[in-house]
């Protein structure tokens, strides 16, 4: 390995490292009585509502628009839809164990579905710079999140164990417009378009509040990190993590190198598809009864391997 794949690798995993280590600490020390769970759910509620639609006015309105904000996320789909349909392989195997679709809609979700703006996010400003930004963005707001709501829910309301009704185009188009941050996207596109500049103070703020995006769900994800099912599923979770890890971001690289032109796009377009599960698919799993544990497991092991195979696709890509 090159001396410039050591250096991207130390700034890119290295710090972010240190901040999930502190996630994992706080696991196990719960500050001032809080419990884990609401501790988890108030820092990731503040990056939903506020820290990440902050980010987005503070990165979009000041980049160049191109055609990347349309093939990044077209072609990270792609790599969304063929992670989740490889997961078909594991079904007969689970049937044999004695599971089903609750536990088949819980590995799609996780192969499918990236850690965009925990991992992602620090990820390209490390390697790119942080222009690089926009692509986590345009992926996370136009592929990633119609796909969570769209694909997800409906799956994790058919295939789950409750008594929800059925996902219906007036619900998905209610969930998505509740969301901080698809409205963020839309004012930040629109004065990009116009040309139109924040107030210094204003820029000053959004700026100060969206830099606690990636260190708050960094966070999150060292609290969210337990190694105790890992035994009980270690085969299905290291397969699991391989589609995710591996095979996605390898359709996406060819996907990626046949349709774009641009070598920046290409390599921002794959680092998104390198990243481990998303922490968000917990949200939709406990909620509508998958099989949480399987999930997390997967969670845990896929973020842990993404340590490995990132310098793998930074040598790929490089």
């Amino acid at each position: 390995m090159d001396n410039e794949i050591i250096s991207q690798v130390n700034q890119a995993l290295l710090p972010s490292a240190f901040i999930i280590m502190m996630g994992v600490l706080l696991r196990r020390w719960q500050p001032s009585g809080l419990t884990l769970a609401d501790t988890r759910r108030v820092i990731s509620t503040l990056v939903l509502n506020l820290f990440y639609p902050a980010l987005i006015f503070a990165v979009i309105p000041q980049v160049s628009l191109s055609g990347d904000i349309f093939s990044s996320p077209l072609v990270s789909v792609v790599g969304t839809i063929f992670g989740m349909l490889a997961c078909w392989a594991f079904y007969p195997w689970l049937v044999k164990n004695g599971w089903g679709k609750p536990e088949l809609g819980a590995l799609m979700l996780v192969c499918g579905l990236g850690n965009i703006i925990s991992l992602g996010v620090p990820l390209l400003e490390a390697i790119q710079g942080k222009d690089a930004i926009r692509f986590a963005i345009y992926i996370d707001i136009m592929s990633v999140t119609p796909m969570l709501w769209v694909v997800g829910l409906w799956i994790a309301i058919e295939w789950g164990n409750n008594n929800e009704p059925h996902q219906t185009p007036m619900r998905f188009v209610r969930s998505l417009l509740s969301l901080p941050p698809i409205w963020a996207f839309v004012g930040a596109i629109l004065l990009n378009v116009y040309d139109i500049s924040l107030p210094d103070f204003i820029q000053k703020a959004v700026e100060m509040l969206g830099n606690v995006t990636m260190s708050g769900m960094l966070l999150v994800v060292g609290m969210s990190l337990s190694f105790k099912s890992l035994k009980d599923h270690k085969s299905i979770a290291f397969l699991a993590s391989a589609i995710k890890l591996l095979l996605v971001p390898a359709i996406v690289y060819f996907a990626a190198n046949a349709s774009m032109t641009n070598l920046d796009t290409i390599q921002a377009t794959v680092l998104i598809a390198a990243t481990p599960s998303m922490m968000a698919t917990m949200i939709l799993s406990e909620r509508y009864g998958l099989n949480t544990e399987l999930l997390s497991t997967v969670l845990v092991t896929s973020t842990a391997l993404f340590f490995i195979t990132l310098p793998i696709w930074l040598l790929v890509i490089g």
